[in-house]
C-alpha cells in the first residue's frame, strides 16, 4: 500500500556505487566517541540475522536538511549480496520523533539496535525484484504539510530510519535529517585547511606526462584550483615537489602544468608549504631525526637545452626575482651553456603563512612539538583524533598552545563527513556525507549562545578533492550554522580550556621502516663521493625519499610496502654498481710486478673514479700502495696492482676493497689467489750464471793447453834442425835468451795456421 501524497521513484544502481554509498553513509556517526566506520551499519532483526538477506542504507535529499514549506525526499537504497531472488517486498520510512540533544547522543543512536518508541511513519514503498548481487533504490516524498516536525519551534536533528521486508529478510538502516526553521542561529566559524598535493610517488619529481594528466581540464589539480572559485577563506597547503616539478622542465614544461602554475600564483587564499613531496614529519621525528629533511639538490633533473631562453618566473617572491641595476650582468664566456637555476629558486614561492607543519591524522607525539617549533614549525595542524575532543561534553575550539608551539585542531567528525562530501561518487553519496556535516553543525551551534571556532581539514590521500569540492563548499559555507573564517583568525580565537593533546606516535612497523629508508641514503651519500658531482646521486635520493615518506602513504598500505622494498633493493643495486670481477688464481714469478684487476662501474649516467688497496695474508707478498683509477659510465677497466715478492714461495690471498677517493668503502671486499715463485728467478739466474762461468772457463783452459803444445812442438823442431858440432858462445853483447822461448830473429812468431806450422 502507498501513503496518500507519496511519490514513488525505482532506479537501478550497480553494486560498486552502492558499496561506495555504504560506505559514505557510515559517517553519520558526527564527533562522539562511536566509531564513523560503523555509526550507520544497518540493524538488522532476529530474521535476518539468522538468515543473512538485504541490506540497507538510507539518505535524506539536500544535504540532510528540510527547510520550513519543503518537502523531505528519503532514498533508500536496498541490496541483495545473497544467490536468492527477491521478488516482492517493501521499504517503511519512519521518523523518530524525539529530537537529539548533542552529537554524541546522534552517534549512539546511530548504531543502536534497540526499538523507537512512538516512531512516525513517512511512507511505504514496493520494492522491485532484486536479483542476486542487484542494487535497487527507492524513493519516498513527504510533503511539507505532512512533516512530523514541521510545527517545531527551533532548528533541530531528528532521526531517521528504513526498514526493509522481503519474505525472510529484513534489514534496517538509520540516518538523520535536520529541521531549518529559517531562524537566527548561532553560527560556528568555520576555517578549512585543504592541500595540494599529487598521487602518492616515490620518483621525487613528478613526470611531465603526469603533469600533464594532472593539469588537464578535469585533473585532479585543475579539479583543486577549480573548486576554489570564490571561496578564498580556504588555506592551502601546497607541496613544493608539483612547483620544482614544472619548473625542472624549464621550457620543455606541459603549457597546461605552466598555466596552473601561473593559477595558483593568482590565488587569493592564504598558503603555506608543506614539506617537500608532503613527507611525514611526525614520522621523521619519531625515527631519530633532529628536524625534518628538506631536498638537498635537484640538478639531476636539469636539462640546460630547455633553458633558452630562460623560462619566465611564476609564483616566485620579489626579492628572488628583482636583478639590481646597479651591477650589469656579466657577460657570458664563449660556448658557456645557459644559467641553470638553483635549489632555492626552483623551491621560492611568495607563501603568506610560515612555519606551519601538518603532520599526518593521529600520528603526534607531544615530544614531537619541541623538535618542530626548533626547525621553525612552530604552527602544527593536528587532527581531532590525536586530542581528547572525542571525550569532552562539548565541542572545544580549534586553538591549542602548547609551551612554544600553536595547535590548530581539526574537528575529526566534521572533516570526516567534510571529505567524504567532496570525493562522493553520486548524488547520494554526497547527500549522505552532508547529512551528517550538517547535522553536526545544527548540534555545535545549539551547545551555547557563544559561536564556536571550528577547522575542518580535508583529505591528504589521493585525491585531494574529488568532483564535489565547490559543490560542497558552497554548501557548507552557505549553512544557517557557519559563517567562513580564516586560518589566522582560528589561531586567534580563545582556547578550550580541557582541550588536550594525546599521544598517537606511529607504528613501530613504520618507524623501523623509515629508519632502514635513513640509513639508506646515509649510505648512498658516502657511495656518491666516488662520483665527479655527488650531488647528483645525494639530490635524487634524498628526493625519492621524501616523495616515498608522503603522508598519502601514511595508511596502511600494501602498495607502500612495496614501494619501500623496491626502494630498499634499488638502493643495493646502486651500492653495488662499482664492484671487482672475479678473477682466477694468480702466478707471480718475478720478484716484483703488477697484477691486472678489472673493475665494472654499471652506473649509467655516471663516471667513478675508485681506489683499489690490497692487503695480502701473508709476508710473502708487498703491495706498494692503493691504485687510483676513473672508470666510464657503464664500463670496465683494468686496474694493475704493483706487487713485491719476498724471499719464499708460496700462497697468498689477496683481500681487494674499493674506496671512493674520500676513504669511503665501496661495496663488499674481494678475494684473490696468488701463488708466488719469485726463488725461481734467483735460481734460474744462479744456474744460467754458473753455466756461463763454466763455459768462458772451458775456453780459457782449452786456449792454454793448446798453446802449451805449441810450444813444445816448436823446441822439438828447433833442436832437430841445429848443426852438429856447433859450439859457439853467444856474442857478448846479445840479450839472452829464454830456452822456453824461441828468439825473435832465429825465428818468425808462431801461428795457429797449419801453413805456418808446415813451413816451420
Amino acid at each position: 500500500m502507498s501513503v496518500p501524497g507519496l511519490t514513488l521513484r525505482g532506479a537501478r544502481l550497480t553494486s560498486a556505487l552502492v558499496s561506495a554509498v555504504l560506505a559514505t553513509t557510515a559517517l553519520f556517526s558526527g564527533g562522539g566517541p562511536a566509531s564513523a566506520a560503523t555509526a550507520a551499519a544497518p540493524v538488522a532483526s532476529a530474521r535476518s540475522a539468522a538468515a543473512p538477506g538485504l541490506t540497507a542504507t538510507v539518505t535524506a535529499d539536500n544535504g540532510g536538511v528540510v527547510s520550513a514549506g519543503r518537502p523531505l525526499l528519503v532514498s533508500v537504497t536496498v541490496t541483495n549480496p545473497t544467490d536468492t531472488a527477491y521478488s516482492s517486498g517493501s521499504a517503511t520510512v519512519w521518523l523518530d520523533p524525539e529530537p537529539q540533544s548533542s552529537r554524541t547522543g546522534l552517534s549512539a543512536w546511530l548504531v543502536s539496535k534497540d526499538a523507537v518508541a512512538d516512531k512516525k511513519t513517512l511512507g511505504r514503498v514496493a520494492l522491485p525484484t532484486l536479483e542476486p548481487g542487484s542494487s535497487s533504490v527507492v524513493s519516498v516524498t513527504v510533503p511539507a504539510a505532512a512533516l512530523p516536525f514541521s510545527s517545531h519551534p527551533q532548528s533541530a536533528v531528528f532521526g531517521i530510519g528504513a526498514a526493509v521486508d522481503a519474505g525472510e529478510s529484513v534489514a534496517e538502516a538509520r540516518s538523520s535529517v535536520v529541521w531549518s526553521t529559517g531562524k537566527p542561529t548561532s553560527r560556528s566559524a568555520v576555517a578549512v585547511v585543504m592541500p595540494i598535493v599529487s598521487p602518492s610517488t616515490s620518483s621525487g619529481l613528478i613526470s611531465s606526462d603526469d603533469l600533464a594528466t594532472y593539469t588537464e581540464p578535469n585533473g585532479v589539480l585543475t579539479r583543486d584550483l577549480d573548486g576554489l572559485a570564490d571561496h578564498s577563506t580556504v588555506t592551502v597547503g601546497i607541496d613544493p615537489m608539483i612547483i620544482a616539478s614544472i619548473r625542472v622542465l624549464g621550457n620543455a614544461a606541459p603549457p597546461t602544468a605552466t598555466a596552473w602554475l601561473d593559477r595558483l600564483a593568482s590565488l587569493p587564499n592564504d598558503t603555506f608549504a608543506l614539506q617537500y613531496g608532503d613527507a611525514d614529519v611526525a614520522g621523521q621525528i619519531q625515527s631519530g631525526l633532529a628536524a625534518p629533511l628538506g631536498p638537498t639538490a635537484l640538478g639531476y633533473a636539469l636539462d640546460p637545452r630547455n633553458f633558452t631562453p630562460a623560462p619566465t618566473s611564476i609564483g616566485e617572491p620579489p626579492s628572488t626575482t628583482s636583478t639590481p641595476t646597479a651591477t650589469p650582468s656579466p657577460t657570458p664566456t664563449a660556448g658557456a651553456g645557459p644559467e641553470l637555476p638553483t635549489l632555492e629558486k626552483l623551491l621560492a614561492w611568495d607563501y603568506s603563512l610560515k612555519g606551519v607543519a601538518w603532520p599526518g591524522d593521529k600520528t603526534l607525539r607531544a615530544a614531537d612539538l619541541a623538535p618542530l617549533a626548533a626547525a621553525g614549525l612552530g604552527t602544527a595542524i593536528v587532527s581531532g583524533s590525536n586530542t581528547n575532543a572525542a571525550s569532552l561534553d562539548g565541542t572545544p575550539n580549534a586553538a591549542l598552545r602548547s609551551g612554544a608551539s600553536t595547535l590548530a585542531v581539526s574537528d575529526q567528525g566534521l572533516s570526516d563527513a567534510l571529505r567524504a562530501a567532496v570525493s562522493a561518487p553520486s548524488d547520494l553519496a554526497w547527500n549522505s556525507a552532508m547529512s551528517t556535516l550538517n547535522a553536526q553543525l545544527q548540534l555545535v551551534s545549539g551547545e551555547d549562545s557563544t559561536p564556536h571556532h571550528l577547522l575542518l581539514a580535508m583529505d591528504r590521500s589521493w585525491p585531494s578533492s574529488g568532483t564535489q569540492l565547490q559543490r560542497t563548499l558552497d554548501s557548507l559555507f552557505t549553512s544557517p550554522w557557519s559563517t567562513p573564517s580564516t586560518f589566522p583568525t582560528l589561531l586567534t580565537a580563545a582556547q578550550s580550556s580541557q582541550l588536550a593533546l594525546t599521544d598517537a606516535p606511529e607504528s613501530q612497523a613504520r618507524i623501523d621502516a623509515i629508519r632502514g629508508l635513513l640509513d639508506d641514503e646515509k649510505a648512498l651519500d658516502g657511495f656518491a663521493s666516488v662520483l665527479t658531482d655527488p650531488s647528483t646521486l645525494v639530490g635524487r635520493t634524498r628526493a625519492q625519499l621524501l616523495s616515498l615518506l608522503a603522508v598519502s602513504w601514511l595508511n596502511p598500505r600494501a602498495d607502500w610496502t612495496a614501494a619501500v622494498t623496491k626502494s630498499r633493493a634499488a638502493t643495493d643495486d646502486t651500492l653495488h654498481s662499482i664492484k671487482i670481477l672475479p678473477t682466477d688464481n694468480i702466478n707471480l714469478v718475478s720478484a716484483q710486478g703488477s697484477i691486472p684487476f678489472t673493475v665494472s662501474n654499471e652506473l649509467p649516467d655516471e663516471e667513478a673514479t675508485i681506489v683499489l688497496s690490497a692487503s695480502p695474508s701473508n709476508g710473502r707478498l708487498e703491495i706498494d700502495q692503493p691504485t687510483t683509477k676513473t672508470i666510464p659510465k657503464d664500463s670496465r677497466v683494468t686496474v694493475l696492482v704493483p706487487v713485491k715478492a719476498r724471499v719464499g714461495n708460496g700462497q697468498v690471498i689477496l683481500s681487494l676493497q674499493l674506496y671512493s677517493p674520500a676513504g669511503v668503502p665501496i661495496g663488499y671486499p674481494s678475494y684473490a689467489t696468488v701463488d708466488v715463485h719469485a726463488d725461481w728467478e734467483g735460481i734460474g739466474a744462479l744456474i744460467f750464471g754458473s753455466l756461463l762461468v763454466l763455459l768462458f772457463g772451458f775456453g780459457i783452459v782449452r786456449n792454454i793447453l793448446r798453446r802449451r803444445s805449441q810450444r813444445r812442438g816448436e823446441k822439438a823442431d828447433d833442436a832437430a834442425n841445429a848443426e852438429p858440432g856447433d859450439d859457439s858462445e853467444p856474442a857478448d853483447d846479445a840479450e839472452p835468451v829464454d830456452d822456453a822461448t824461441p828468439a825473435d830473429d832465429a825465428k818468425p812468431a808462431p801461428t795457429d795456421g797449419p801453413e805456418d806450422r808446415a813451413d816451420g
